[in-house]
């Protein structure tokens, strides 16, 4: 049963391939509260996403986050594959408010830095975690949702899948389910060629300089 919970999650985004934009600026919402930033620190998979433009709207796969955490600071790497080629990205990690799941990435690239942010709703630290995020675009009043589903594994399955299905379900008015598309984590997936350094998200910030996270 809880495998088929998996299916119904992901069924609908088959054809969701496109960027996800709404209008109006961003929805009202609130990261989890009692996080243990430390406690989120380490690998984690990407199950699923909302495609997004750092990720080449769902074209990325083999998606991994290393977050190196001491304290309220830290490192971060993210890495994926599109048409075999491993792309990366590094950055810093801020917890922004003590006990809050919001996180400040700081991203240099060309001499320029650019700070962004996560915001963790729900995790247990060891096996799941659902992220959220939202960018609103002055210029077009609109704003573009961002969701991740994580795992420490490369399946999500179980009481974590689950506890993912009970959360959305809790909260489907901020989080649309039918806009995530899975990811792989096969052999073939993650296969690469040559290394890279991802430079779509910058992109974005220059060609809409007055985009707010």
């Amino acid at each position: 049963m809880i495998r088929l919970t998996l299916l119904v999650i992901f069924v609908a985004s088959a054809s969701a391939v496109s960027v996800i934009f709404e209008d109006g600026p961003c929805p009202q919402f609130r990261p989890m509260s009692d996080f243990d930033f430390n406690s989120y620190g380490g690998t984690w998979y990407e199950i699923a996403k909302f495609p997004n433009p750092s990720e080449e709207g769902d074209k990325a796969k083999c998606t991994l986050i290393e977050y190196f955490v001491k304290d309220f600071r830290g490192k971060m790497k993210f890495t994926h594959v599109v048409d075999g080629v491993r792309k990366y990205i590094e950055g810093d990690l801020t917890q922004v408010y003590p006990g809050y799941g919001k996180i400040m990435y700081t991203y240099t690239f060309g001499g320029k830095s650019k700070n962004t942010y996560l915001y963790v709703m729900d995790t247990d630290y060891k096996n799941y975690a659902v992220a959220f995020s939202c960018r609103y675009f002055k210029d077009n009043d609109k704003h573009q949702l961002l969701s991740w589903i994580l795992s420490r594994n490369k399946v999500l399955e179980g009481n974590a899948l689950a506890a993912v299905d009970k959360f959305l379900s809790a909260n489907s008015k901020l989080i649309n389910r039918s806009y995530y598309v899975q990811n792989e984590h096969t052999d073939e997936a993650c296969k690469a060629r040559t290394t890279e350094e991802i430079t779509e998200f910058f992109k974005m910030y220059q060609t809409n300089p007055n985009l707010v996270d």
